[in-house]
Order: C-alpha cells, then structure tokens, then sequence
C-alpha cells in the first residue's frame, strides 16, 4: 500500500511535465489578417485617428469573432498602411 502511494505521488508531481503546452505560437501575418477577416465586407482601407482605428478593431474583434493575435496583426497593418500626408505646397505665380 505504502509503495502504491508513493508511486502515485511521483506520477502526480511528474504530471505538469508532461501537460505543458508544446506548441509554438504562430505568428499571424498582417496582410492575410486584414485580408481575411476584414476584405470580406470592406473594400478599402478607411483613414482614422490611431486612437478611433483601435476603437473600431476592437469592435469588430467582438462582430467578426477575431483572435488577440489577428487583432494586433490587423492594428499593425493599418499602422504600416497608413499614408504619408503630403506636405503642404504652396502655390506661386511668377509675373
């Protein structure tokens, strides 16, 4: 009795060694994030304020079921696709 119960003790103290989680996190591309989740219903990248964008993509983490990982993905292609304002240019005429 003795040796069944120090035999089950060992197990369960082995047991975390066996149950941690092996597999790799995969890292969600960007593009394919935004292409996959939000080309389905939007066309074209809309321009907002960083702080609205992130507004908007955690809403639509909730509607279109996303992930954490497809979320920042898709927060950082709009992030890297957001372009430049071009500088103002001012207009002369020469007489």
């Amino acid at each position: 009795m003795k040796y069944m119960l120090t035999c089950l003790l060992l197990c369960l103290t082995a047991l975390p060694d066996f149950a941690a989680d092996n597999t790799k996190k995969s890292t969600v591309d960007p593009d394919d994030a935004y292409k996959n989740n939000c080309m389905r219903c939007h066309s074209a990248v809309r321009q907002y304020s960083p702080r609205m964008t992130a507004t908007i993509v955690m809403h639509m983490r909730v509607r279109a079921n996303m992930t954490e990982e497809e979320t920042q993905a898709i927060l950082q292609y709009l992030a890297d696709n957001t372009p430049v304002k071009p500088a103002a240019v001012a207009l002369y005429r020469t007489k």
